[in-house]
């Protein structure tokens, strides 16, 4: 029993008044640091051009980890008596209880690990996980939230990335690929319809000129449907992009005299009877 006390007492140093100061000293230094790079970066990296804030945005997690990984090597050798036997020793006796107690926890922090390596997603990324989608606005330890559309905050667990696909609109790069989908009708002219819509894509201001615009088109039963695709300059322009594509295209459409896709009234009257 002694030797157990004894054995316990070595794993501890001597903690004294300036010990302890020195340790809550670190900290909040450390606390400090990751508040600021917090606020700092991502205020400064929305004067930045787009590969510049995804520069800066991403060195947030990043710096948080390497401020964290220095806490620890800097407050451990203060608290304990670091030597291989009690190395040992700690590791026995905790590995076993915190395994099962932070199981969840700790899936989720390793794969946080992973993503910083992998980069599934980066601060500023426009990703897909299961049904939600929206820019990366924070990539902390245990999860990653991002902001949809709607203007909401969505908090994923990254041990999703070990059994859910991760849709990743831009990857890291300043633009991210915008579709606008058109329903021509059949019997009817339609060789004119790729340009109009190409032309529609090229002059919208928010089209990112360093990139090519697509137009596809596929054939379906009742039309033909094309797909104009193009990039906008900023990710953040996206829906305004798509929308801007949409009416202007309709209206173009429309001038030239090609007729839309539409569904017949008695399509409509039948499928209001079936669902009575």
């Amino acid at each position: 029993m002694e030797e157990r006390a004894q054995r316990v007492s070595n794993l501890f140093n001597d903690l004294n008044g300036w010990v302890i100061a020195e340790i809550i000293l670190s900290i909040v230094l450390v606390w400090v640091f990751i508040k600021a790079t917090q606020k700092i970066l991502p205020w400064v990296s929305e004067f930045l051009p787009a590969k510049l804030r995804n520069l800066s945005l991403n060195s947030v997690p990043v710096l948080r980890v390497l401020a964290l990984l220095f806490l620890v090597i800097w407050i451990v050798p203060l608290v304990f008596n670091i030597t291989l036997q009690n190395f040992v020793f700690i590791a026995g006796a905790m590995s076993v209880a915190v395994g099962f107690a932070v199981k969840d926890l700790a899936s989720s922090v390793i794969a946080g690990f992973v993503a910083l390596f992998e980069k599934p997603y980066r601060l500023g990324d426009w990703i897909k996980i299961g049904d939600d989608y929206g820019e990366v606005v924070t990539i902390g330890m245990r999860a990653v939230q991002i902001r949809t559309p709607d203007d909401n905050v969505v908090t994923i667990s990254h041990d999703r990335i070990w059994t859910d696909n991760v849709l990743n609109a831009n990857d890291g790069f300043g633009t991210l690929m915008c579709v606008a989908t058109f329903h021509v009708a059949h019997n009817q002219d339609t060789s004119d319809v790729a340009e109009l819509l190409r032309m529609v894509g090229k002059t919208s201001p928010y089209l990112n000129l360093d990139r090519d615009v697509i137009v596809v088109a596929e054939n379906e039963t009742c039309c033909t449907v094309y797909k104009l695709k193009a990039y906008p300059f900023e990710p953040r322009n996206q829906f305004a992009f798509i929308t801007d594509m949409t009416e202007r295209g309709n209206a173009t459409l429309r001038n030239a005299g090609i007729r839309a896709a539409t569904v017949s009234d008695e399509i409509i009257s039948g499928s209001a009877k079936s669902s009575n």
